[in-house]
């Protein structure tokens, strides 16, 4: 697989991938909004959801990428001209497309077990931005209205509702226009970091990993 495709296949397809932790503090929320955002956060993010989400819907959703990934120009994006991308990753391992297959079914079954790990802190951490966020009223308005039969069917479902096939084919044709769009981002950052020190060069072991 070329470095571009896995970078973009690690960085889309990934629900709840963790961000950047934050340098600065935040005070501790109030306590009687925390307790109402816990309960609203609790329905919008069932437990199990994540699990399913990367376990049952990422590798059919990586499949829909690949596919329209796969028919770009390779020259578009540096790899070599004349082909298309999936013809220029042929060339370099034959068995990349059921290698491919076979990675994203796995990382789907891993990242279901580890987000499933994380779930709790997903709660807790929402909660509490919740807790700031909304007000004491809105959120006794939200836990009301998931109280509801529309509001219990829309926060048990709202997660999955991404991963469904109206989403999942909005990504997939996105996926070739962002892919077209990398060499000219990755030409302003190079740009714009040109009055910086060149960056450090990766380790040997990290050299072998990549053109494995």
């Amino acid at each position: 697989m070329t470095p571009i495709l896995s970078a973009l296949a690690l960085t889309l397809a990934t629900p709840g991938q963790a961000a950047p932790t934050p340098t600065t503090t935040t005070a501790a929320p109030d306590p009687a909004r925390l307790a109402v955002a816990q309960k609203v956060v609790a329905k919008l993010v069932p437990e199990g959801v994540y699990l399913r989400m990367m376990r049952d819907a990422y590798p059919q959703m990586m499949d829909a990428m690949i596919a329209q990934m796969s028919g770009i120009s390779a020259d578009q994006l540096g790899e070599g001209k004349g082909k298309t991308l999936e013809q220029a990753a042929a060339e370099k391992d034959p068995a990349f497309r059921e290698r491919l297959k076979i990675m994203t079914r796995v990382m789907g079954e891993e990242m279901g077990k580890l987000m499933d790990k994380l779930e709790p802190r997903v709660r807790s951490a929402l909660g509490k931005s919740f807790a700031r966020r909304f007000t004491l009223q809105q959120l006794n308005d939200l836990d009301g209205f998931f109280a509801t039969p529309s509001g219990t069917a829309f926060a048990k479902d709202y997660l999955l509702t991404f991963m469904d096939p109206e989403m999942m084919q909005e990504m997939s044709a996105a996926a070739p226009e962002m892919m077209r769009a990398m060499p000219a981002i990755m030409e302003r950052v190079e740009k714009e970091t040109a009055h910086l020190p060149p960056a450090p060069k990766p380790s040997e072991p990290e050299l072998e990993a990549e053109d494995e």
